[in-house]
């Protein structure tokens, strides 16, 4: 379905937005810089409100997608698989399960909030 391959992008950019931000000229970043920050920063914090998921997991999924998965972070375990699953084996050494998943998903914030803080602090000032 076009929506949630749409949604599903939209989660992908602002995951990585932290890295990409890196290769984009600070001139393009500059207007939306303050807002995207604000989200990212603001993204893990709603999880609590929602039984520890993302907003736009449970519309994705309430629309039709993840009806395969096994764990309680859908999106990750969809998507983002071929990033966690060796990190998870080789340096973290967590399971393949909801609870070690969730775990990697706090680990892949703390890099992106100390991804933004660098760029806030050194790149962009």
């Amino acid at each position: 379905m076009i929506i949630t391959d749409i949604l599903n992008i939209m989660h992908l950019v602002l995951l990585f937005f932290p890295v990409i931000i890196y290769f984009i000229n600070i001139d393009y970043v500059k207007p939306y810089f303050k807002f995207a920050v604000l989200i990212a920063l603001l993204t893990p914090l709603h999880w609590e409100f929602f039984d520890n998921q993302c907003v736009s997991t449970i519309v994705t999924r309430k629309l039709g997608d993840f009806k395969n998965t096994r764990t309680t972070s859908a999106f990750s375990e969809t998507y983002l698989k071929w990033l966690y699953k060796p990190l998870m084996d080789n340096i973290f050494k967590l399971e393949w399960n909801s609870e070690g998943l969730s775990k990697m998903v706090y680990i892949h914030w703390i890099v992106n909030f100390v991804l933004i803080w660098y760029f806030i602090f050194y790149k962009y000032y």
